[in-house]
């Protein structure tokens, strides 16, 4: 069996936590979820958290640098929870072939996701990532009523946390999971957004061809919420985060042993663009256009 070494590029965030746990650590029976797979080192800005990654989650090593993880990996997961640092970290490892999992948001600016996925193109590399959230129980069901029921559907809501004044990039820190729960289940081609900002946090709604959906940033932690509105009525579906991690981590080594991207490009980058549609929204007060990848 072909064994896959997978560095971890910032450890600060829980995510970093529970793919290690997954990889490196046995379940009760003393198997493991993935036999193939071993997290072998760690970098990032937080020395504590680096550490604390090998002795309580099971990583093998610290490296000193991003340097001294290239060739001693074959893949890595980006995992720094400031989406500023997504470009800096990834950017080395996709020049050289290497696949990667970019956590949310897959990068804050759209100058750097274009340049990621320039890159990743160029060089054929497999990448996967951002929220979570579209794993979700509830998003599967909502995508799959979206597809099957397409002329009954006339609108929706989504709701999902926001920290504005997050340190780690503001707007773009929380917002990646609502941005994600409404491109997968209504389609990754909306077209425009207004907003306005409102209690710490941002109202959108963003027009599709044919509805328009809104979407409730709220400055309230761990509220997710995902309606439906057709003609038959309105459709809720609960939200249990709980399985998202184990079933993106599912995603990600299934990408390592087959070279099969679940997403593609453009939609792995799309939420960049959807996310600074919306913060422009919101500052100017005027319709913005989402831009796409193409």
């Amino acid at each position: 069996m072909e064994q896959f070494r997978i560095g971890i590029l910032g450890s600060e965030n829980s995510h970093a936590h529970s793919f290690t746990s997954f990889m490196n650590q046995p379940q009760e029976d003393g198997s493991y979820l993935y036999p193939d797979c071993r997290v072998t080192l760690v970098y990032g800005y937080y020395p504590e958290e680096n550490e604390r990654l090998v002795k309580e989650f099971g990583a093998d090593k610290v490296a000193d640098s991003i340097e001294e993880m290239l060739g001693e990996v074959d893949a890595v997961i980006v995992c720094a929870r400031d989406g500023k640092y997504h470009l800096e970290f990834a950017k080395p490892f996709i020049e050289a072939g290497i696949p990667a999992f970019i956590d949310k948001p897959f990068t804050v600016d759209t100058e750097e996701a274009i340049e990621l996925i320039r890159l990743a193109k160029e060089k054929n590399v497999p990448l996967c990532g951002g929220s979570m959230l579209k794993y979700t129980d509830a998003v599967v069901n909502a995508k799959k009523k979206v597809s099957e029921e397409k002329e009954k559907i006339i609108g929706g809501s989504i709701t999902a946390p926001v920290v504005l004044d997050s340190e780690h990039s503001g707007f773009f820190f929380y917002s990646p999971h609502l941005a994600e729960m409404t491109l997968e289940t209504f389609g990754y081609d909306p077209k425009s957004v207004v907003a306005t900002k409102h209690a710490g946090g941002v109202c959108a709604m963003v027009n599709y061809e044919n509805y328009s959906v809104t979407n409730h940033f709220l400055n309230k932690q761990f509220d997710y919420s995902l309606e439906l509105h057709t003609k038959d009525g309105i459709i809720y579906e609960p939200v249990d985060f709980a399985p998202a991690a184990r079933l993106e981590c599912d995603d990600f080594v299934e990408m390592l042993r087959t070279g099969h991207m679940s997403y593609s490009y453009e939609q792995l980058a799309m939420p960049v663009f959807y996310l600074n549609a919306v913060k422009e929204a919101y500052e100017t007060k005027q319709e913005v256009k989402i831009r796409n990848l193409d």
